[in-house]
């Protein structure tokens, strides 16, 4: 299979009503003519160089492609901080319990992608 990019496979986890509070490290790496990225909460990377980001587009949704969540950085109020290699998500958390598909691309890559484990609140 010939890709022009290799996202970090991450899966998160959130409890149902909780708020967001994470920082999420991006780092890549050239293969052929393409991009291999990695990802890693609170640290850098083990692998590759630190990837420069501009603007960032993380989307959730439920298994039946429903839309839940919608972040985007610069948008007011930005949920999604960048600063240089690394951001940051803030969020007042998810409304329902389950398990989510994700993806976060920066309009040219997807970079991450995985499930989203919400555990029902208790």
């Amino acid at each position: 299979m010939i890709s022009n990019t290799d996202p970090a496979k991450i899966d998160l986890f959130a409890i149902e009503g909780d708020a967001l509070d994470m920082t999420i490290y991006i780092n890549y790496e050239l293969i052929g003519e393409g991009r291999k990225f990695y990802a890693r909460g609170n640290f850098e990377p083990y692998d590759g160089n630190p990837y420069t980001l501009a603007t960032l587009h993380l989307q959730v949704r439920r298994k039946d492609g429903l839309l839940i969540k919608d972040w985007i950085s610069g948008v007011s109020p930005a949920d999604i901080v960048i600063t240089g290699g690394h951001f940051t998500l803030t969020d007042e958390g998810f409304l329902e319990s389950g398990v989510f598909d994700y993806d976060l691309s920066d309009g040219d890559f997807t970079i991450m992608r995985g499930e989203w484990f919400v555990k029902k609140e208790v």
